[in-house]
């Protein structure tokens, strides 16, 4: 988590001179559907949710933007194929 947090906070500066930036955080099923027998992995799966809404309030207006993802392997080799055709969802 900590390291979302400090790359975020060196690479921001320079994404809000530019006016254009993206921060995606990356990650498990487990941030919706915490296993009650791992809540302390689940607490570190939602805490990209938080920080990634929080920087996309901060960064309103600017061509920056924060998202959070999260999804089955299957979900992600999709949507990466449908990215690097240039498609959207």
């Amino acid at each position: 988590m900590l390291s979302g947090v400090r790359l975020t906070r060196h690479y921001l500066s320079g994404m809000l001179a530019r006016n254009w930036g993206r921060v995606i955080f990356i990650s498990s099923e487990s941030a919706v559907q915490i296993p009650a027998e791992m809540i302390h992995y689940g607490v570190t799966k939602i805490a990209p949710v938080g920080l990634a809404r929080g920087l996309a309030e901060t960064t309103a207006g600017t061509g920056v933007g924060g998202d959070q993802r999260h999804g089955t392997a299957r979900r992600w080799r999709r949507g990466a194929g449908r990215a690097l055709r240039g498609g959207t969802r």
